[in-house]
C-alpha cells in the first residue's frame, strides 16, 4: 500500500519525475531533438514546447488563485484536445529550440515556487481549493493531482512515444551503419 501523499513527498515525487524527464531529454540530444516523427510529425522540441505551454497555464492557475482569483483560460480550458494541441504546436513548432528549453526550465522554477509556497492543506484537502480546482477539473480534487496531471504525469504520456522513436532510430542507424561497411 503506498503511503499517504504529503507535501514534501509530492515535492519530491515532481523533482524526481522532472528529473527523470531531462534524463530522456539528454538522451533525445541536441542533433535529434528537432527532428520529427516522435510523435506523429512532432518533434521532441515541439513535445517539449507543448508539455510547458500546459505546465505554463497550470503555474498561471495557481498563481492567480494564491491571489483569489479563478482563472478560465481560453485554449486548455477548449473541449477539443486535438484543436487545443494543434493551436499550441502552431504557436510554438518556429521557435528556436534554446528558447524552447529556457521556457521550460523557467516554467518547470515557477511551478516548483509555486508548489513550495503552497501549505499542505491546500494540497492535500480538496475541500480547500474546491473553488478554484472544481471549475477547471469539472470534480473535487486533492490539488497535488492537478498539478501532477499537468506536469509529470503529462510527461508520462509522451514517454513511451520518445522512448519507441529513439529505440527505432537507434535500429535505423546501428542498420545504416552495417551497411556502411560492406
Amino acid at each position: 500500500m503506498d503511503s499517504p501523499m504529503t507535501k514534501a513527498r509530492f515535492l519530491e515525487t515532481l523533482q524526481a519525475e522532472r528529473s527523470a524527464w531531462e534524463a530522456l531529454l539528454d538522451e533525445v540530444g541536441e542533433e535529434r531533438v528537432s527532428e520529427p516523427g516522435a510523435a506523429g510529425d512532432w518533434s521532441v522540441k515541439d513535445i517539449i514546447a507543448h508539455v510547458t505551454a500546459y505546465e505554463r497555464g497550470l503555474v498561471e492557475w495557481l498563481e492567480a488563485a494564491s491571489r483569489g482569483e479563478a482563472v478560465t483560460f481560453d485554449l486548455l480550458d477548449h473541449p477539443d484536445l486535438d484543436y487545443r494541441n494543434a493551436v499550441i504546436y502552431a504557436e510554438n513548432r518556429d521557435r528556436p529550440l534554446e528558447e524552447v528549453l529556457r521556457a521550460s526550465e523557467a516554467v518547470f522554477r515557477r511551478l516548483l515556487a509555486r508548489v513550495e509556497a503552497l501549505p499542505e492543506e491546500d494540497l492535500l484537502d480538496p475541500g480547500r481549493t474546491a473553488w478554484f480546482v472544481e471549475p477547471r477539473w469539472k470534480q473535487r480534487r486533492a490539488l497535488w493531482e492537478c498539478i501532477a496531471d499537468d506536469s509529470y504525469r503529462h510527461y508520462h504520456q509522451h514517454v513511451p512515444g520518445i522512448r519507441g522513436w529513439l529505440d527505432d532510430k537507434e535500429k535505423r542507424d546501428e542498420h545504416d551503419s552495417a551497411n556502411d561497411h560492406r
